[in-house]
This record gives structure tokens, C-alpha cells and sequence, in this order.
């Protein structure tokens, strides 16, 4: 009888992470993609966050901001993997890449774009902010900012040869990165979003960045 008891309460405890999965998981797909710059590396982040969720948390405790922060730190294990394999390689490619684990995507970024863009960007494919409220954020309108993401996005879909060539042309772009990868790391949008009227490229945009009330569009817990 006991032992009937328990199989009934994992089946429901089975079932429970199943349905907190579901509700989550295409938030947590878009974030992963975000992290990882292209769907197949986005979704094995993904797969591995929720592979963790289930082996180390009861179904109460697994919720979007604990799946965002093991899809952050599984990102950060893959860029340590990837760079002592490169290492290991060629020891000499140490000095080529000065950009700390976890900032790779976001130093993509602000290589490929303009800052602008990758402001924009972020804010929508990584906070999942509305396209007007980044529109308030920087004092523009709407149609400025979906111009903005369909130039970025297209500018992204061209494949690059040699990545290791990404480096900041002037102190702007690597103040911005790390600004980036601050507001990214503590998921928090705020990092980035007050500083956008120090940041000369960006003051025409933003005089007065207005930050949202949260909403249920840009409450994403990022940890990334």
C-alpha cells in the first residue's frame, strides 16, 4: 500500500515538472538562443538547463528565473570548454582573446552592429522588451526601432569567417560591452538601459531614457 503511495506521488510530482517545464520552456528556448547566437547551441543549452532542473530541484522550486540562471552558467561552462580546447590547440590564441567567458555573443554583437543595434537587440531578444517601450527607452519611434532589428538581424544571418578578429574599434564599443555583459550576468536591464545617455553614439537616442514599469513583457529574470 505504501509502495503504491509512492509511485502515485512521483507520478504527480513528474507531472508537475512537466507542466512548469512547458509554461516556461519557449521563454527559456529564446533566452538560450540569445546566449548562444544560433538556434542549435541555443536549444542544447536549453535541453542541458532543464536536464539539471530536473536532477538537483523539487518541481516547487523550479521556476524561469532558476532555469535562465543555469542556462547562463551551462553557457559559461561551454565558453571555458571551448577555450581550453583552443588552448590546448594553440597556446599562442591566448593573447587573441582578451574578452572574459561569458561576453563572446555580446562582443558578436557590438562587432557586427551598430551600437544602436545592438542596444536595440538586446533589449528585445534578450529582455524581451515590446518594440515600444524601447521605442520610450530611446526616445524614439516605434518604426526607428523595427528598422533597427531587421538591419541587425539581417546583418547577423551573414556567416564570419574568423571570429577570434573581433576587437573594439574605439573605448565606446568596450564600454558598452561591458556594459552589456553587467546587465546580462545580473538580469538586470536597468545596467544598461541608465546608461544609455553616457554613451555619445547613443545621445541623440536618448536624452532622458525612460525605464518601464515592469511589465510581463520585459520581466524576464535574465541570467545571462
Amino acid at each position: 500500500m505504501k509502495h503504491g503511495k509512492v509511485q502515485a506521488e512521483s507520478r504527480s510530482s513528474l507531472k508537475q515538472k512537466e507542466s512548469c517545464i512547458a509554461d516556461i520552456y519557449p521563454s527559456l528556448q529564446r533566452y538560450s538562443r540569445f546566449l548562444a547566437q544560433n538556434r542549435w547551441d541555443g536549444d542544447d543549452l536549453a535541453h542541458e538547463a532543464i536536464v539539471r532542473a530536473y536532477k538537483n530541484y523539487l518541481p516547487e522550486k523550479i521556476n524561469q528565473a532558476l532555469l535562465k540562471k543555469i542556462v547562463y552558467n551551462c553557457w559559461i561552462d561551454t565558453l571555458r570548454n571551448r577555450k581550453r580546447e583552443q588552448l590546448a590547440e594553440s597556446p599562442e590564441g591566448e593573447k587573441k582573446n582578451s574578452i572574459s567567458s561569458g561576453g563572446e555573443a555580446i562582443s558578436h554583437l557590438i562587432n557586427r552592429l551598430t551600437l544602436k543595434q545592438a542596444v536595440i537587440f538586446t533589449l528585445k531578444e534578450g529582455f524581451r522588451y515590446k518594440t515600444k517601450e524601447i521605442a520610450d527607452i530611446m526616445q524614439t519611434t516605434e518604426f526607428a526601432v523595427k528598422s533597427a532589428l531587421t538591419r541587425a538581424r539581417k546583418q547577423l544571418q551573414h556567416a564570419v569567417e574568423d571570429k577570434t578578429q573581433d576587437i573594439f574599434a574605439n573605448e565606446e564599443e568596450e564600454k558598452l560591452f561591458h556594459l552589456m555583459q553587467q546587465s546580462v550576468a545580473a538580469e538586470d536591464p536597468s545596467i544598461l538601459i541608465k546608461s544609455i545617455p553616457f554613451l555619445q553614439s547613443l545621445e541623440s537616442y536618448s536624452k532622458k531614457p525612460v525605464l518601464p514599469v515592469s511589465s510581463p513583457s520585459n520581466t524576464l529574470c535574465m541570467a545571462a
